[in-house]
């Protein structure tokens, strides 16, 4: 048995959306954790730049995962967006390096990313490392095809499979698919669409308060 079970959900959260939400939802039920450590990217080398800033993305994360905040231990941490500032880009075999360092040898830490980052996982910095450090568990959206992915990723994740009992009670190593999540939305669509609906009712006051995007 581990120590401790730690999900964390790292993302850019520009914004925070009710997917985010629901997908912390579908592994919370499902693993049990005692602590849910969200990550918001500080500077993501992958992508354009963030739109909001960071002291809002935090705000309206808080405001998102209040709900959340009750069940067991919540955490927003910033070490990304601290090194941001520094200058440093995110990379995730970092944040991961440090999490492993604050935790112990013997926690479980599963690292939830959805398929969209799952497609681009061969393009990241040391990512055979990384389960080195976690568990990799991937919610993914509907029609989505693990054998359309980078052959290598592909042949890992199956070679890793894992159920949610070793997720839980084994340190890292494992990876794991979830089919279970029906929303197949992103914040880009709702920045470019403006659909409010996808938006958690406390995070739209927050936005059309502070007048972001």
């Amino acid at each position: 048995m581990t120590e401790r079970c730690v999900v964390i959900l790292g993302g850019s959260f520009d914004p925070v959306h009710v997917a985010h939400v629901e997908l912390a939802k579908l592994f919370n039920n499902l693993l049990k954790p005692d602590q849910l450590r969200i990550i918001p990217t500080g500077w993501n080398w992958q992508k354009t730049p963030l739109t909001a800033k960071s002291e809002h993305r935090v705000a309206m994360l808080a405001l998102a995962f209040n709900e959340l905040a009750g069940q067991h231990t919540l955490v927003i941490d910033q070490q990304e967006i601290q090194r941001a500032e520094a200058g440093i880009p995110s990379y995730t075999i970092d944040t991961l390096t440090a999490l492993r360092r604050e935790f112990g040898e013997t926690a479980s830490l599963i690292f939830v990313i959805g398929a969209d980052q799952l497609q681009q996982l061969h393009r990241w910095q040391n990512w055979q490392h990384l389960f080195e450090l976690a568990h990799i568990a991937v919610a993914t959206r509907p029609g989505f095809d693990l054998d359309a992915i980078d052959p290598v990723v592909a042949t890992e994740f199956k070679q890793r499979a894992g159920g949610a009992e070793q997720l839980r009670n084994r340190p890292h190593g494992h990876t794991y698919l979830c089919a279970d999540m029906a929303i197949d939305i992103s914040s880009t669509q709702i920045r470019r669409r403006n659909n409010l609906s996808l938006l958690p009712p406390k995070v739209l006051d927050y936005i059309q308060q502070h007048h972001i995007y």
